[in-house]
């Protein structure tokens, strides 16, 4: 025992060393990535009480690998190979799309060559690191377990019972940590002493301010909504009668059969944006058809819900109609992270498809932000992904899918189609990396590097690409007997514009893509605001073609005509220019109130609202 005892001490020491290091090695390579000032500096301006429980947090999670593996090497090989793999995904996602690592970033390891890809590392390298690395680990531990069978257990029984302890120790530990954002965390509470600054709407300046460590357990999963005050079912009932009235007033006036018989195309195009609002001259407009388009059909700006990144959270609330930014902050990707967990969803996709069938088309792997379990819960009948589709064609041999193999996939579905569809498009062809796709870049002057230039010429060339494909769209939907409505918006910027670039417009500018709703019948062109989130697009789409509404379509007007978005990355007012929370009119809080308790109810609590507020309410 007394062996034991005195090997514990070292053993302790080491693996708390080992922690030290990780932390602060964890807490520089953040900030090198430019997000915290001098890196030095900004360990140094840590407050030590948060620094220290920062080391305690990861000296658990040391502390329990050595209680596994017993041997020291090892446990400090691991620990500091997943330390690397941290940083390396860190900094990785700081340069692609300016935002940090996630806890539940672990998720994107089902869609590991995308993730190498963009990163721009080859993936038969990174295979053969990995396979040496998983190699020497099992080697190690084999021969462990060879030397520790070769003992008698009687002699070694204080050391595992040490080891033991250890472990359940460090679980406990974790499992603490693991809850620090629900109410009455012990962790937490001590955390808050350190008199932390929380930004969850900035997270890149939340991990700056607060420390990487700070920022990780910050973002650790919890329960997606807090419970609104005077939530139950007769509130709802309250709720679902108030819009449904509403509704069936705006009804009146509108027509009943304005889309019978026909099909509706909701199309996502990865990183559509108009890049002629950003100080750049360029030899050639890249979205000529697209901007006729928008001048003569209901059309403008949305927001993104970040900034290079967040497709999938865009259409969700496309889809959903629901804001993330009602959610709480650790709910970074509703896809990945809550519609996984239920067999069914509410959306849009009950009313509009209400007698068509419904489809969902993605060239890519249909494990990517886990469409193949999400579009099922939306509501979509079939999905199709890359495997399943048949035009496949690709620009470039190192790009994707295009768009306009895409859309060729998506017309053939129409045309083959008994009865009116519902077809939910996302598109990959402008999906990062951008070097080498194409032999004719977009020339582009503007303060940036060459390098810079380079990339930024290519992925200008694929949104000229994009901007024929959807000319050639509309044309194949011209051509067409059926009624077809499409409604078309860009997800996001692209994040390789240079600091220069960024620095030389308003802040707003850098979250805004376009969309547009046209079709190949007459419809109204909309006086809308300049800029609306993505939630109410599908609003603008119904009424363009002056179609009947449900009582959720109906309180989402109501909010759109006070807050023209409300997302994490801004709040905007009826005339699209940012207003803060705070200077909000007293009509626009009691409807973001009832969005909220909406929201809630149908997300999270009982869906006691569901069927009264999806359904179209009968026509008199």
């Amino acid at each position: 025992m007394r062996d034991s005892l005195e090997r514990a001490v070292p053993a302790a020491a080491l693996t708390l060393a080992t922690a030290v290091v990780l932390t602060i090695g964890l807490e520089l390579s953040h900030a090198a990535t430019g997000a915290s000032g001098d890196p030095f500096g900004h360990v140094n301006a840590l407050p030590i009480g948060r620094l220290a429980l920062n080391c305690l947090v990861v000296w658990a999670v040391v502390a329990l690998v050595q209680g596994v593996t017993g041997r020291f090497l090892v446990t400090g090989a691991l620990s500091l190979a997943a330390g690397v793999v941290i940083a390396f995904a860190d900094v990785s996602k700081m340069r692609l799309r300016d935002e940090p690592v996630y806890p539940t970033d672990v998720s994107y390891l089902r869609d590991l060559g995308l993730l190498l890809d963009s990163a721009g590392v080859d993936q038969e390298v990174a295979i053969v690191v990995g396979a040496l690395l998983v190699g020497g680990v099992a080697v190690s531990l084999l021969r462990r377990l060879r030397s520790v069978t070769r003992r008698r257990l009687p002699g070694r029984l204080p050391s595992y019972v040490a080891r033991a302890t250890t472990a359940v120790l460090a679980v406990g530990a974790l499992v603490v940590a693991a809850g620090f954002n629900e109410p009455g965390n012990a962790l937490r509470e001590v955390y808050e002493r350190t008199d932390p600054v929380w930004l969850h709407w900035d997270q890149p300046r939340n991990y700056a301010t607060n420390g990487f460590l700070a920022g990780t357990l910050y973002n650790l999963p919890a329960s997606p909504m807090q419970r609104p005050a005077g939530y139950d079912e007769k509130t709802m009932d309250e709720i679902a009668d108030r819009y449904g009235e509403l509704a069936s007033a705006i009804n009146a006036g509108r027509n009943p059969d304005a889309l019978r018989d026909t099909n509706v195309v909701i199309v996502l195009n990865e990183t559509f944006a108009d890049p002629s609002r950003l100080p750049i001259r360029m030899s050639e407009d890249p979205i000529p058809f697209t901007r006729s388009l928008m001048e003569n059909n209901t059309s403008g700006s949305t927001v993104a819900s970040g900034y290079g990144g967040g497709t999938a959270n865009v259409e969700f609330e496309v889809l959903t109609g629901m804001a993330q930014t009602n959610f709480r902050p650790q709910l970074h990707t509703p896809f990945q992270t809550l519609l996984p967990h239920h067999a069914t969803f509410p959306s849009f996709v009950r009313s509009l498809g209400d007698g068509r069938q419904t489809l969902s088309v993605h060239p890519f792997v249909s494990t990517f932000y886990r469409r193949d379990a999400v579009y099922p819960a939306l509501g979509f009948d079939r999905s199709k992904f890359r495997d399943d589709m048949k035009h496949t064609g690709r620009i470039s041999d190192r790009g994707q899918v295009s768009d306009a193999a895409t859309y060729d996939e998506v017309v053939a579905e129409l045309r083959a189609a008994g009865e009116p569809m519902l077809v939910n498009v996302v598109t990959m062809q402008n999906h990062r990396p951008y070097s080498g796709l194409y032999s004719d870049p977009v020339a582009v002057e503007g303060e940036m590097s060459d390098a810079e230039r380079a990339e930024i010429g290519q992925y200008l060339r694929g949104l000229r690409h994009s901007d024929q494909a959807i000319e050639q769209l509309v044309s194949d939907l011209e051509q067409m007997d059926e009624r077809t409505i499409v409604l078309l918006y860009g997800d996001h910027l692209a994040s390789l514009w240079p600091e220069s670039v960024k620095a030389a417009v308003p802040e707003q500018t850098l979250f805004e893509t376009p969309y547009v709703v046209w079709a190949n019948f007459p419809t109204r062109k909309l006086d809308t605001a300049p800029t609306l989130g993505p939630n109410f697009l599908v609003n603008q789409m119904l009424a363009a073609a002056d179609a009947p509404i449900t009582p959720f379509n109906a309180l989402l007007a109501e909010l759109e005509n006070e807050v023209s978005a409300v997302e994490r990355t801004l709040t905007l007012g009826p005339d699209g220019q940012q207003i803060a929370a705070a200077d909000l009119p007293p009509r626009a809080l009691e409807l973001l109130e009832d969005y909220q308790m909406v929201q809630y109810d149908l997300a999270v609590g009982r869906r006691y609202a569901e069927a009264a507020l999806f359904d179209v309410p009968p026509v008199d």
